[in-house]
This record gives C-alpha cells, sequence and structure tokens, in this order.
C-alpha cells in the first residue's frame, strides 16, 4: 500500500496500493509534470529522479521501447564484466525466488543495458511488452525513472512502484534494483533487478535484492583475494632476489609482496602499463 506519511510524502509502505493512495501518487505526478503545486510530494529519491527525468525532456506518453543491442554486443559485453562469473550465484539466490513471487529477475550493466533475465515465464511474456528484455536499455536517460535506471544515477539500492515510474506505459509495473560494485576498485559493475506487475508489490523486495548485490560483490572478493594469494606465491621468491625497493602488484594495484620498502594497499596504476620506465605519482620513476 502507498500512504500519505505526516508530511504530506507519500510511501510505499505495503503490499496492493489502495486506491485513493494510488490517486494521490498520480496526482502528485501530474502536478509535477504541469509546474502545478501539490499538497502531497513523492519520496526524495523519486522526487530527485523526476527531476532529472524532466530536465532530460522524456515524454511521460512515450514507449520505453528502445534499439536492441545485437546478440554479438549482448555476448561480448557479457563477457566483458565479473557479473558473467556470478551469475551462478545470482540464480541460485534470485531467480527461483522472483519465479515463486510472479517476477523476473534483471541483471544489466553499468550502461543500463540488460543482459540477463530470468523468471516468471508468463512475467517474462508481459516484460517483453514494455521492452524488458536482452539487449534493452533501462537508464533513466532512456526509460525516465525506474528501479535499474534510478540506482544507476542515484548509486543506491531503490525500489520504483507503479506511478513512480515516469512513463506512464510502466505504471502497471514495481521494481527493485541495487547497484553492484568491483570491490577491488570501485567501479561499478551493473545492477541486479527484480521486477514484475505492481500486484506483486511487496516491501522486502528491496532488502532482498540488495542483500544479493551484497553478496555478489563479497563473491568477487573472495576469489580476488585467493588471486592474490596465488600471485605472491610465485612473486615473493622473485622479490626476494632482487636488490632495491620492488613490488608485485595485480593489475588492480593491489599489493600482492613488497622488498625493501614499506607496504601499500594499493598502488594507482596507469591505464597502460608498457615495459621500461614509467613515471608514478607515488613512487616517482619505475620500470
Amino acid at each position: 500500500m502507498t500512504e500519505t506519511g505526516s508530511a504530506g510524502v507519500l510511501r510505499v509502505t505495503g503490499q496492493g496500493a489502495d486506491r485513493r493512495a494510488a490517486r494521490l501518487l498520480h496526482g502528485a505526478r501530474e502536478a509535477r509534470l504541469t509546474g502545478e503545486p501539490s499538497r502531497v510530494a513523492p519520496r526524495a529519491e523519486i522526487d530527485a529522479s523526476w527531476d532529472r527525468v524532466v530536465r532530460s525532456g522524456i515524454d511521460p506518453n512515450q514507449s520505453p521501447e528502445s534499439e536492441l543491442l545485437e546478440a554479438d554486443e549482448i555476448e561480448h559485453r557479457r563477457r566483458s564484466t565479473a557479473l558473467g562469473e556470478l551469475m551462478p550465484l545470482l540464480r541460485a539466490g534470485l531467480a527461483s525466488i522472483a519465479d515463486a513471487a510472479q517476477q523476473i529477475m534483471v541483471v544489466t550493466d553499468a550502461d543500463g543495458r540488460v543482459l540477463w533475465r530470468q523468471g516468471n515465464t508468463g512475467v517474462l511474456r508481459r516484460a517483453h511488452d514494455i521492452c524488458l528484455e536482452e539487449g534493452a536499455a533501462w537508464a533513466e536517460a532512456a526509460t525516465g525513472t525506474n528501479a535499474i535506471g534510478t540506482a544507476l544515477a542515484a548509486r543506491v539500492p531503490i525500489q520504483v512502484h507503479s506511478a513512480e515510474h515516469f512513463i506512464r506505459a510502466l505504471h502497471g509495473w514495481t521494481c527493485a534494483a541495487a547497484p553492484v560494485r568491483d570491490p577491488r576498485d570501485g567501479r561499478l559493475l551493473g545492477i541486479i533487478d527484480i521486477s514484475g506487475p505492481a500486484s506483486t508489490f511487496h516491501p522486502a523486495t528491496l532488502a532482498l535484492v540488495d542483500s544479493v548485490a551484497r553478496l555478489a560483490e563479497g563473491e568477487i572478493r573472495t576469489r580476488h583475494l585467493a588471486e592474490i594469494e596465488r600471485l605472491r606465491a610465485v612473486a615473493a621468491p622473485i622479490l626476494c632476489r632482487i636488490g632495491g625497493r620492488a613490488l608485485a602488484v595485480d593489475v588492480h594495484g593491489r599489493l600482492a609482496a613488497v622488498t625493501g620498502m614499506p607496504p601499500v594497499d594499493r598502488l594507482p596504476l596507469p591505464k597502460s602499463l608498457r615495459p621500461g620506465p614509467v613515471w608514478l605519482p607515488s613512487l616517482g620513476m619505475c620500470r
């Protein structure tokens, strides 16, 4: 259910939006579109998203359709992201739950392009009608306020329900999404999302999606530590034979072994490294 809080802020608080609350939410959205004052306001994160989308010129009556990526481009992006290695974990932790809840799991890259989706067969068919399919663009700049795009823009987990979506064609849907970051360098990898018909809304969905996103980050961290240990086993004996100061780091600059100098947590590296002299701000001239 969507309720009006004491400060006149619309909040999603339960399952099944009653008609009065739904009218208030629609009214707040229409007031934003026309510039008229409203006695209620959406949640702060939705309000901020609506502002961004209005400024970008998105038409609230437009279709959510987008030009899909070609199959070979989708496959290239799948191979280029660490999320691909985590899909068995995500399927086990989220896809089966989404299926049982009459919803689907969606995984995008950092551009908001859908790379994987899985879940309830009937909802997958319905998702085709709103272009929630592999290769589609779901960043705010393409599809307005939605959980995937708004989580990308705000870099925080978010749930978007019914008329909180900017495009009218999405008002029959509810979605919850969380960003996944690479713990090795903090880079955004993509978004994990659960979407379904508005009638499937549940306030606990956001916590579930966020916990699975954190689990995915933890798995990346665990695998990275194992890689560092393997690198240390090879590099440490080599550094012992080198005179002077030397370090062995992985491609993310994380330290595996060091000799002749204090250890560093992470060494900022240039985008491209070639054999020979290189200047590093933290160390000076290196080879």
